[in-house]
């Protein structure tokens, strides 16, 4: 099953294209940030990153690139889901 909080941090780390960028963000140390997208690659079975080997930055894979839209959409869906529980949403 996939982990929101693993999703969230792939997120940040597509966004700023780099883990140890990733964890100031998150607020998480960077070997955090790198266990949470190795277990979901495990998860998935394929990765995410392509990581640079001489610079830290990273690059999404085809599959990284698929990824990113179903992860956007399904963390807009768990807002929408507390939003509307509390009663702060019709949907």
């Amino acid at each position: 099953m996939l982990n929101l909080q693993h999703l969230s941090t792939f997120l940040t780390v597509a966004a700023l294209k780099n883990f140890n960028q990733a964890a100031i963000r998150l607020g998480y140390s960077q070997s955090s940030v790198t266990t949470h997208i190795k277990n979901l690659e495990k998860e998935l079975g394929l990765e995410l990153f392509e990581r640079e080997r001489f610079s830290k930055s990273v690059t999404l894979t085809g599959a990284g690139q698929r990824m990113l839209r179903y992860a956007d959409r399904l963390l807009a869906l768990e807002r929408q889901a507390h939003l509307s529980v509390r009663g702060r949403s019709g949907g």
